[in-house]
């Protein structure tokens, strides 16, 4: 696993060309639930779908908030720093091209 405590999901690239794809889910949500989505957008596409790391009341998310709706800009800066270097480190580890990565997200991983 790259360095980052992220638990993950991977799926390779079957269509040579196609972007990988980065799929973060919204609150409450699992790395596996844009999956469909990721392979209906752009099949053949590898897909990296990390599970947020962050439990607020048990649901899960990538970065913490101060109350509903209310956003901390360091708790978001540290969260979104980290992701990035799991991102670099899972590039890494799967051979997928970072600079050629679109993310997907959806609620709390489309604002991170």
């Amino acid at each position: 696993m790259p360095s980052s405590a992220y638990h993950h999901f991977f799926e390779p690239a079957t269509k040579p060309g196609a972007p990988p794809l980065l799929l973060l889910h919204g609150t409450g949500g699992s790395e596996h639930d844009l999956l469909r989505l990721g392979r209906a957008v752009s099949p053949g596409s590898a897909l990296l779908s990390p599970r947020g790391d962050v439990s607020e009341g048990g649901a899960l998310r990538f970065f913490a908030r101060l109350g509903e709706g209310v956003f901390d800009p360091a708790e978001v800066t540290r969260r979104t720093n980290a992701l990035a270097d799991f991102v670099l480190a899972a590039a890494r580890r799967y051979a997928i091209d970072a600079r050629q990565l679109i993310a997907v997200g959806f609620s709390n991983g489309a604002n991170i």
